[in-house]
């Protein structure tokens, strides 16, 4: 679990009934969108279930992924605390597979925070990962080899323990580490070459 993942953890093991009453479910089918990049911010997600992507398009067209999200994490919480108008969702959110989140409207979820100092806190500090999550994630696509980004993609779906399944495909990766699908390509042969990652099926474990 993430440390963002940590403190939502702890703030419903406190609040969980509080919590509850404020988040509306809601089914999304695949390749259904959440929300798009400048629509107006309405509140936050928790994932239940399915993978999700985060990410912007430029001035052509072209896909930069941000995050792949999946089950126990949180979609778009920084902009809550924005008290400028407008208050706008950064990116586009799409579902890359069925899923259900939970939504959050912004006012009642800041009155339930503004209520409770504890969960003010801990909220705010997920907050703050988050934000350093996405800094993190620009300067690695600008200093680490495609590699090195995969090595550490793969490790964040507990490659190192056991095979798992790349829950995208290896097109929106390359998306997603800010390079192009054949160095991805090249940079997964090396790896399975070299004996550093092993390939069982369509499944990855790091040796």
């Amino acid at each position: 679990m993430s440390t963002a993942g940590s403190y939502w953890t702890t703030i419903y093991e406190e609040f969980g009934s509080m919590i509850e009453r404020i988040g509306i479910e809601r089914q999304f089918g695949k390749d259904e969108l959440v929300f798009r990049e400048k629509d107006p911010y309405e509140g936050f997600f928790e994932i239940v279930s399915g993978n999700f992507k985060v990410y912007i398009l430029n001035a052509d067209g072209k896909e930069a992924i941000f995050k792949i999200a999946s089950a126990g994490e949180l979609i778009a919480t920084p902009p809550i605390f924005q008290t400028e108008e407008p208050c706008l969702y950064p990116a586009f959110c799409q579902a890359l597979t069925e899923g259900e989140l939970v939504f959050y409207p912004k006012k009642q979820f800041l009155d339930f925070l503004l209520g409770n100092p504890k969960a003010l806190y801990l909220f705010s500090v997920l907050t703050v990962d988050h934000v350093n999550y996405f800094r993190k994630k620009m300067v690695e696509n600008l200093f680490l080899t495609v590699k090195e980004k995969i090595l550490g993609f793969l490790k964040g779906l507990g490659a190192e323990t056991n095979f798992v399944h790349l829950p995208i495909a290896k097109q929106q990766l390359a998306s997603l580490l800010g390079t192009t699908p054949e160095s991805v390509s090249r940079a997964f042969r090396f790896l399975l070459d070299e004996g550093i990652v092993e390939e069982n099926g369509d499944r990855y474990r790091i040796l």
